[in-house]
């Protein structure tokens, strides 16, 4: 293989790369802001940027590579990138696995809580208490965990927004358990495993958004429940930038609560 071929094909792989990255760049930030827009920015646009800049950039790297110090950057600098691509891409696979995993006989299902707008569920926050009303549904005898604290900028807590959303579709009060303390997700299973405990239940289904389910399943183990997922569908032109966001969240988990 010539020179000059080599140098056509490579030409093709950097256009290829760059225009995928451009396109990953404008989807990500398809949303308000969040950590997975200053993560998708830096990501997807240093890559854009790689590839306009792909000569200089290697004439940069020989000029580094030529100092002990130098290698010694380089080596640890492309080692940190090869484990967090590594965890991103385990942490991809097992979101996708936990987004929807059937649990036979459910005794509850919990609803994480999310942001709530005055007295209002956001569109996310009532599109998983909808997914927890087709759990409750198709489990009759079944109760729900309503779970959220009241954060800034909400006027009730999330748990209480969801509670109102679920009777005004119709689910009797006394399936409604309130978990109206937490602020995490961590602390979203903590107690609401705890709510169930003394009621003698441990195989719930987890009613989240898809991305989140990976999550919601390590603090369930923890907190020593058996448990089921059923997501609710995040739209589309909105879901890159919350999976890597999540990516974030759960790089965070493994440091913090290991």
């Amino acid at each position: 293989m010539n020179k000059s071929f080599k140098n056509y094909i490579s030409e093709i792989i950097r256009v290829f790369i760059g225009a995928a990255a451009f396109v990953l760049l404008i989807w990500v930030n398809c949303n308000f802001f969040t950590a997975g827009t200053v993560i998708g920015f830096a990501l997807f646009g240093g890559t854009v940027l790689l590839c306009i800049f792909w000569k200089p950039f290697c004439r940069l790297l020989k000029r580094i590579w030529s100092k002990i110090g130098g290698k010694i950057a380089l080596c640890v600098v492309g080692v940190f990138a090869a484990v967090c691509a590594g965890f991103c891409a385990f942490f991809s696979v097992q979101m996708a696995v936990y987004a929807e995993k059937p649990l036979e006989e459910p005794s509850a299902v919990i609803v994480l809580g999310c942001q709530v707008r005055g007295e209002t569920p956001s569109l996310m926050l009532a599109r998983r208490c909808d997914a927890a009303f087709e759990v409750l549904e198709e489990f009759p005898e079944a109760v729900c965990v309503v779970s959220g604290g009241q954060g800034h900028g909400e006027d009730i807590s999330e748990a209480e927004a969801m509670r109102r959303y679920l009777v005004d579709k119709g689910v009797s009060e006394e399936r409604i358990l309130l978990e109206d303390k937490s602020t995490s997700t961590k602390e979203n299973l903590e107690f609401s495993a705890e709510i169930l405990k003394t009621h003698g239940i441990e195989k719930v289904i987890i009613a989240t958004n898809e991305f989140h389910q990976y999550r919601a399943e390590i603090y369930a183990r923890q907190n020593k429940l058996t448990a089921g997922h059923h997501s609710n569908r995040t739209p589309r032109h909105n879901l890159l930038n919350y999976w890597v966001r999540e990516w974030a969240a759960l790089m965070k988990q493994l440091i913090v609560d290991s």
